[in-house]
């Protein structure tokens, strides 16, 4: 068995499971590759596994960081090599599990964002307001003239990958497709790929809305408020905006439930997508 085992697929399907049981007969430890399980006190809305699942099998990259912390592609990457370091050293099998698949594609063709230029709150505010005021569609046009490759490529449901683009366009005048360089993929991985019928995904993803719903996210999303500013970066994770405006009254519980339910089957769709382009996947159907 290769030291590192990469488990993908659309959200829903059971990856955590999977992955628990597995390092639970390899010894391995498991390394999550979530965009918002990094974020401490954000759990129902992100899937986070629960406290009696961690002590299962050591886990890395869950609850370390602040939600007002941004964290990106580069952090991901950064950290996971590093973890990896370790647990090679110490002749520990890893498990990268988690359906970011933008942080699984760096991580296995070894994107090299170094040339990239830092980010500049000046420039990003200005972008930022302009996304709220212009809109996503008139960003993502400005994207497709400056950037046609990144365009084609880029996660059409993530602002913060496309304000990041157009900063740094803004930053360097070059098409933010330039500074990043692939590398071709790692040859000490094991990818197992989760899939099933379109159908059976989405019918877990709508009850798995539901019982979000019914185990405390509106309550969670009202404690946080409490605790942490709207614009902080974790609350940009998928069902948290919704729930914010139905506490803020511009939208009902229902209408509320069916946008997160809509989203996510979207955003299942477009793992997917970026999870095909992946080579040497061993597909397994999960029913």
């Amino acid at each position: 068995m290769k030291k590192i085992q990469i488990i993908l697929g659309p959200t829903g399907i059971g990856k955590s499971a999977y992955a628990i049981d597995i390092a639970q007969k390899t010894g391995a430890e498991i390394i999550s590759a979530d965009a918002y399980q990094v974020y401490k006190d954000f759990n129902i809305g992100t899937a986070k596994i629960t406290k009696e699942e961690q002590k299962l099998v050591p886990h890395h990259l869950i609850d370390i960081l602040d939600p007002t912390v941004p964290y990106d592609v580069v952090q991901f990457q950064s950290r996971s090599k590093q973890l990896i370091n370790a647990l090679t050293a110490k002749n520990t099998p890893s498990i990268i599990c988690g359906g970011t698949a933008y942080y699984l594609m760096a991580f296995l063709y070894n994107y090299d964002f170094s040339q990239s230029p830092e980010s500049d709150p000046v420039v990003r505010d200005a972008l930022e307001e302009r996304y709220i005021k212009e809109g996503k569609n008139v960003l993502l046009a400005e994207l497709q003239q400056i950037d046609p490759i990144l365009h084609a490529k880029i996660d059409q449901g993530n602002p913060r990958r496309l304000l990041r683009a157009l900063e740094i366009y803004e930053l360097t005048g070059k098409p933010p497709s330039s500074f990043k360089i692939e590398g071709p993929l790692r040859a000490d991985c094991e990818i197992i790929g989760l899939t099933t019928d379109r159908d059976i995904v989405y019918d877990k993803i709508n009850k798995r809305v539901d019982q979000m719903i019914q185990v405390g996210l509106i309550e969670e999303v009202e404690q946080l408020l409490s605790r942490y500013p709207q614009d902080a970066p974790a609350f940009q994770a998928l069902g948290y905006k919704q729930c914010i405006a139905y506490l803020q009254g511009t939208c009902d519980k229902t209408t509320m439930i069916d946008q997160i339910k809509t989203l996510s089957r979207r955003f299942a769709k477009r793992q997917m997508t970026w999870f095909k382009r992946i080579e040497n996947v061993n597909w397994l159907q999960k029913t």
